[in-house]
């Protein structure tokens, strides 16, 4: 049986577009799971709503912007209320996030907490890191990166911060594909779904 994933992000500069795409192409190294990717615009067009209904898991993205979820990511975890007040029609589904910001502060950890409850809304299921606070060799090696217990962040790097409208360097996005390629169990089937 093959598992479904969907991954949807809103970018601004394209950082979370390459986090999310790194993700997405960790998810895919898994067997017998098909990843759709799902960029976030002015509007979902009705296959991108029909991809997240099929979806067993869902995987959130949104730039941390002044201590939040991006104004684009939040139109959309709006824009799902008709899916909510449908008898919660994404009950059961796993779900998880990431993000990333221009600096270190910017309070990246309440744009996962807001991730976090919007799913809890939604009557999904939250995975968060599945390592200990040490993480793995992969993830101690990048200095850009780190793993918290919500799910995952992803530091500025130092040409972040001069070049903000230019996207990140593939490889500095190796812990996100990491981070999409772990691969516990669902909890209702036998087939591997990909999470944080």
């Amino acid at each position: 049986m093959e598992a479904r994933i969907a991954v949807v992000f809103h970018s601004g500069y394209g950082h979370t577009a390459r986090q999310g795409e790194a993700v997405a192409e960790g998810a895919a190294e898994v067997a017998n799971t098909r990843v759709d990717v799902i960029r976030l615009g002015a509007e979902l067009a009705d296959e991108h709503w029909e991809l997240l209904e099929r979806a067993d898991a869902v995987i959130f993205g949104s730039p941390t912007y002044m201590s939040g979820a991006s104004a684009g990511f939040r139109s959309f975890t709006e824009g799902t209320s008709k899916v909510w007040n449908d008898d919660l029609r994404w009950r059961n589904k796993i779900a998880a996030g990431f993000t990333n910001s221009g600096n270190h502060s910017g309070d990246k950890l309440q744009t996962l907490v807001e991730m976090a409850l919007f799913a809890a809304q939604h009557g999904m299921i939250w995975v968060g890191m599945a390592h200990t606070a040490g993480g793995t060799p992969a993830l101690a090696r990048a200095t850009t990166s780190t793993g918290w217990v919500a799910g995952w962040v992803r530091w500025p790097s130092p040409t972040w911060t001069r070049a903000r409208t230019s996207p990140p360097h593939p490889q500095t996005c190796g812990p996100s594909r990491h981070w999409g390629a772990a691969s516990p169990k669902s909890p209702t089937s036998s087939s591997a779904v990909a999470s944080p």
